[in-house]
């Protein structure tokens, strides 16, 4: 197959160019292992997953500043997806707009499955982005909402992570254009993380994995944002 008169779908869009979607893939997959496991999903796709293997290490990932140049804003949204929150707010000079340092203390377990504890500070900051600095007008032609995310570190192995928030986590604001915002780092970390159950008796995380243990009041119900004051109180065990 001639792979480069071929049109592909990256990102739910159509119709890019073999070397467009290369290097939208190489800016949104880290490694090519992730590439293969998330795109190379049918054996028919086997021998371009062989293609694209090949050039993977040379392929130059897509840029903010290229993605700031693309006219359509529905392929530019894909160029920011591809490109990811990280990379965004870090090269387009965010604001901050709080900052919280909190001391936990939190459950572990030695190599003879005991249970000790540790004390250590965490550090949250919430950020904003311009909207008008990504796009000129939203998909309805109104003035673009900023985009809010969260930065913190992993206390284990100090690896930065930034995670987008919505409107509602980041100012406390339900609706979009109310001005008495209450930026709060740590509700905003809290809306990072879903339960599906009512009063939980402690909440577990292991990486991504939240685990809940129930309450003999807890209720099952559909997935649910953490609240700050229960991200606070009731997580027992971070690692």
């Amino acid at each position: 197959m001639q792979y480069n008169k071929q049109k592909y779908v990256v990102s739910g869009q159509e119709n890019f160019t073999l070397t467009e979607a290369l290097r939208l893939w190489k800016a949104k997959y880290p490694e090519f292992i992730d590439f293969k496991k998330d795109v190379i999903v049918h054996p028919s796709l086997e021998d371009f997953g062989k293609f694209v293997e090949e050039s993977w290490d040379s392929i130059e990932p897509v840029t903010v500043e290229e993605a700031l140049k693309i006219p359509n804003t529905e392929t530019r949204r894909t160029y920011f997806d591809c490109i990811g929150v990280v990379q965004l707010f870090k090269s387009l000079n965010p604001k901050l707009l709080d900052k919280q340092v909190i001391t936990k203390k939190r459950a572990n377990w030695d190599d003879e499955n005991k249970e000790v504890f540790r004390t250590f500070e965490d550090v949250y900051e919430l950020y904003k982005i311009d909207g008008k600095k990504l796009f000129d007008k939203d998909r309805w032609g109104r003035e673009p909402n900023p985009v809010f995310a969260v930065r913190c570190w992993c206390t284990t192995t100090n690896r930065e992570y930034w995670l987008y928030v919505n409107n509602e986590a980041a100012t406390g604001n339900r609706w979009w254009g109310d001005k008495d915002n209450n930026y709060d780092a740590i509700r905003a970390i809290a809306w990072t993380i879903r339960i599906d159950v009512t009063n939980p008796e402690r909440i577990y995380r292991q990486g991504d994995i939240i685990v809940v243990k129930k309450s003999k009041d807890s209720v099952e119900t559909s997935q649910h944002h953490l609240d700050k004051e229960d991200y606070l109180q009731l997580m027992y065990s971070e690692t």
